[in-house]
C-alpha cells in the first residue's frame, strides 16, 4: 500500500536527525532525478532540472537529425520538476519553451497524436496563467503573441484553442483590480 503523505509526515516527525540524513542521502542516491530535485532544492542549483528540461524537450519535439518521439511524458515530467522550483519569470519561460517546442515540431513533421495538443493547451494555459501574476512589465507579449501566431493553422482546434487562451489572458489583465 502506498505511503500517503500524511503517514509520510507523522513518520518524518518521529524521525531524528541521523536517521532523517540516512534516508536523504539513500533518496539521493536512489535516482538521478532526485540528485537534481535535491540540488535545487538544497542548494538553489537550478541547472541540472533546466538541463534535463532541454534534453526531453530534445527528444520529444526535435526538428532535425533523427526523428522526434513525439511522446511528450518525458519532457512534461521534467517540466513539472523544474517549476517546483524556479522562480516565476524562470517556470514562464519553461513553460514557454514547451510550447514553443512543440509548435516547431507540429511546423516540421506536420499532425500528431490529440493528447499532445491537450498537454500544449494545458501548460500554455498554466503560462498565462503564471504571467498574469507577473508585473506587467515582464510579460513577454512579443513571445506570446509570435506563439499564438506560429501556433495557427493545426487541428484538433489546437489553433483556435491558443487564441482563445491568449484572448481570455489580454481581457483579463484589462479588467480593473477591485
Amino acid at each position: 500500500m502506498a505511503l500517503t503523505l500524511t503517514q509520510l509526515r507523522q513518520t518524518l516527525g518521529d524521525m531524528d536527525a541521523p536517521e532523517l540524513r540516512d534516508l536523504i542521502v539513500t533518496l539521493y542516491r536512489a535516482s538521478a532525478d532526485n540528485k537534481r530535485q535535491l540540488a535545487a532544492l538544497l542548494e538553489g542549483d537550478h541547472s541540472g532540472l533546466l538541463d534535463r528540461l532541454k534534453t526531453e524537450l530534445e527528444k520529444a519535439f526535435r526538428t532535425s537529425g533523427r526523428l522526434p518521439t513525439m511522446k511528450v511524458g518525458g519532457a512534461k515530467k521534467a517540466l513539472t520538476a523544474y517549476l517546483k522550483v524556479a522562480a516565476p519569470a524562470d517556470a514562464l519561460d519553461a513553460e514557454l519553451r514547451y510550447v514553443e517546442a512543440g509548435v516547431l515540431c507540429l511546423h516540421a513533421y506536420g499532425d500528431w497524436p490529440e493528447n499532445n495538443y491537450g498537454s500544449m493547451e494545458g501548460v500554455f494555459e498554466s503560462a498565462l496563467k503564471r504571467a498574469a501574476t507577473l508585473d506587467h512589465k515582464d510579460i513577454p507579449f512579443k513571445r506570446l503573441e509570435r506563439l499564438v501566431s506560429n501556433a495557427g493553422g493545426f487541428g484538433y482546434g489546437f489553433s483556435d484553442q491558443i487564441a482563445y487562451q491568449y484572448d481570455e489572458f489580454l481581457e483579463k489583465l484589462e479588467e480593473p483590480e477591485d
